[in-house]
């Protein structure tokens, strides 16, 4: 069982990198953070997983545009997407709900990814992966790759 500070920072995380993709594309990325707890490489505690330097950008990197980006009640579709991801956050991280990414531990919007080194390690020049990180699917604007 997760704490109310990791469910916080999970729920975070997941509102920032995908409500644009609202619950569906958040319960994607608290599955990648969920996965990636004690994985081979990652942290082994979710708050070490979400916050690791360039893990995720809007939660660690601070010229990013989400970074100090906080849902709002006076923004309604926000606040709602906000509720959306917490409720999520506690679903995922303390429930066997399933994962639709197939275990993915990465994760990439093509419009929107800059990293140079994710193309090259992770995604691969076509954007189906590498060998070493195939892609498991795409959910609206991401790409998920183990």
């Amino acid at each position: 069982m997760y704490d109310q500070n990791d469910l916080q920072s999970a729920a975070l995380c997941a509102w920032r990198e995908a409500r644009s993709d609202a619950s569906t594309g958040m319960h994607a990325v608290l599955h990648v953070l969920k996965n990636r707890v004690g994985f081979l490489g990652f942290p082994k505690n979710l708050h070490d997983v979400i916050y690791s330097k360039n893990a995720f950008s809007s939660m660690s990197i601070p010229s990013d545009a989400e970074f100090n980006l906080e849902p709002l009640e006076s923004n309604k579709q926000d606040w709602v997407m906000w509720l959306a991801a917490l409720e999520l956050a506690v679903t995922v991280l303390n429930t066997d709900d399933a994962d639709p990414t197939g275990g993915a531990h990465s994760y990439d919007n093509p419009k929107t990814a800059d990293s140079g080194w994710f193309s090259r390690v992770i995604a691969g020049a076509d954007g189906n992966g590498t060998p070493a990180h195939p892609m498991t699917i795409k959910i609206l604007h991401h790409t998920f790759y183990v």
